[in-house]
């Protein structure tokens, strides 16, 4: 059975401490998965199970998140859930897994969430709390003589520089996927969630007021900003993007429900720890070919912007123009939300025509899939 899109939403993205850091993640998410299946017009008891992709699955994101969200939605409790953690790729994981589990007949109804709500559980929660030890224990000592791991960001900007690309190039980068966020259509996929602000927020925002829009980062000139991780590095506020608060949704059914997209091709991928886009190029080659379909037959590509660099060292790992990667810019004009960006990629996609490329990718690995959208499919 071809597993098909059948709806999708998610929150704005917001700025963390801002107008969704009162929100619990899991009522967040459940708020967000009625909302699609009021757009698919199903009834809750067609739903098999739930399945969250989540890079930190601890405190208010941990204990099966996912069985907690089909609960407090007050969907029928035989619903059943599953929590994906695979570091950059939890999101685009978390969707293969549903797209998996259809194709082969185990589930025919799946929603699956990205949470992302970063001030409630801020990125690299479920190493900071080492009451029960410190977590990848025996894997220091494995990279010990190439010099130890790097945090992902240095990684990447290191990885920059020795393919060339200079703090000017960068700047520039970031500066198009602002413009270009700013230019976009408002997506589609936005349904309007009550703020319920951080207690200490200024940003003239009200408990109960509507969030409907993304934030566009703005830094104005940029050429004065020093470097945001190494002293000599290329990365700087400006082209790094931040933690953000935000929640996504997509409903996947078997054929033939009537979808909005076709889910042709997945692949994933991971290499060598200091490769800070976890071999890309084998993740994507994977989904072209499930998918029967060549790169240049491919009409939108779209990469979680973990920071400038890494989107730019997407592209050059395709050998395709860093001009068609995020046509309507990416995470670093609003922030990251981590899992619940990957499920952006897809849910503001839908919107097009002709065929959909997301891809995540950190030095955790790679995942891509391949979305045939809705004129295709009439």
């Amino acid at each position: 059975m071809i597993p098909v899109v059948v709806a999708a939403a998610r929150t704005a993205v917001r700025p963390t401490d801002g107008e969704l850091a009162g929100w619990n993640p899991v009522e967040l998410a459940a708020a967000v998965g009625r909302e699609v299946l009021q757009s698919a017009r199903l009834d809750p008891s067609s739903l098999d199970e739930v399945i969250v992709g989540c890079a930190d699955p601890v405190g208010a994101c941990g204990a099966n998140v996912a069985r907690a969200i089909a609960l407090a939605a007050r969907w029928p409790a035989h619903i059943g859930g599953m929590v994906i953690d695979r570091a950059e790729t939890s999101g685009l994981a978390a969707v293969q897994t549903a797209a998996a589990a259809i194709a082969s007949g185990q589930a025919r109804t799946v929603m699956v969430v990205g949470l992302g709500l970063c001030s409630v559980v801020p990125p690299g929660a479920a190493a900071v709390n080492r009451i029960y030890g410190a977590p990848w224990g025996g894997v220091a000592e494995r990279f010990a003589d190439a010099g130890g791991l790097l945090p992902a960001p240095r990684l990447t900007e290191r990885a920059a520089a020795a393919a060339g690309i200079s703090r000017a190039e960068l700047d520039a980068a970031a500066e198009q996927s602002r413009r270009r966020r700013a230019d976009a259509d408002p997506s589609p996929a936005v349904v309007a969630v009550e703020a319920r602000p951080h207690p200490s927020a200024d940003r003239g925002a009200y408990r109960g007021d509507p969030v409907v829009s993304d934030v566009i980062r703005d830094w104005g000139s940029t050429a004065g900003l020093p470097p945001a991780f190494d002293d000599d590095g290329l990365l700087t506020a400006a082209s790094f993007a931040v933690p953000a608060d935000a929640v996504a949704a997509v409903l996947l059914q078997a054929e033939p429900a009537p979808g909005i997209a076709r889910i042709t091709g997945m692949g994933r991928a991971a290499g060598d720890p200091f490769d800070p886009i976890g071999e890309v190029a084998a993740a994507v080659a994977v989904a072209l070919r499930s998918a029967g379909v060549g790169l240049d037959e491919i009409d939108r590509i779209e990469v979680v912007e973990h920071n400038a660099a890494s989107a730019l060292l997407v592209a050059a790992a395709l050998n395709v123009p860093a001009g068609r990667v995020n046509c309507d810019g990416g995470a670093v004009a609003t922030g990251n939300s981590c899992a619940a960006e990957e499920l952006r990629l897809i849910t503001d996609g839908l919107g097009g025509v002709g065929r959909l490329l997301a891809i995540s990718a950190g030095p955790g690995g790679s995942a891509a899939a391949v979305f045939d959208l809705a004129c295709q499919l009439r």
